[in-house]
């Protein structure tokens, strides 16, 4: 079995994810009709981004030959949010975690874009 890395960026936003294989530059993104929070927090339910995810993910790395060592790179955004709390980044760390992801990176405030994400970016620009 071969082990590759994997670098996937997930944009949650409080009604579509998107998800980008940056290797490939391939994406996809969810229906608009999608409600996953409310007024106060992105995410009240993990059942349903999760599973949205997790169908996602499996869409764009659909070889099962090979055992990737996955990062994720969370751009989580809610217009009423300026700052989330560390109950909520561990909600969404665990999600990552669940996704089969042994990195996660965190990029908060601000919608980031693939041209914006090399690697001495990404590890200055982002926490974990």
């Amino acid at each position: 079995m071969f082990t590759l890395q994997e670098c996937i960026l997930i944009k949650i936003r409080p009604n579509k994810v998107k998800v980008t294989n940056l290797k490939t530059g391939e994406s996809l993104e969810s229906g608009d009709n999608l409600i996953f929070g409310s007024e106060r927090l992105l995410m009240t339910d993990m059942d349903e981004p999760l599973s949205t995810l997790k169908d996602l993910i499996n869409q764009l790395t659909q070889s099962t030959l090979i055992h990737f060592r996955r990062t994720l790179i969370l751009n989580p955004y809610h217009p009423n949010i300026s700052e989330f709390s560390e109950v909520e980044k561990r909600s969404f760390r665990d999600m990552a975690e669940f996704l089969g992801a042994r990195i996660v990176r965190f990029k908060f405030g601000k919608e980031i874009s693939i041209n914006s994400l090399n690697n001495k970016n990404l590890d200055r620009e982002t926490s974990t």
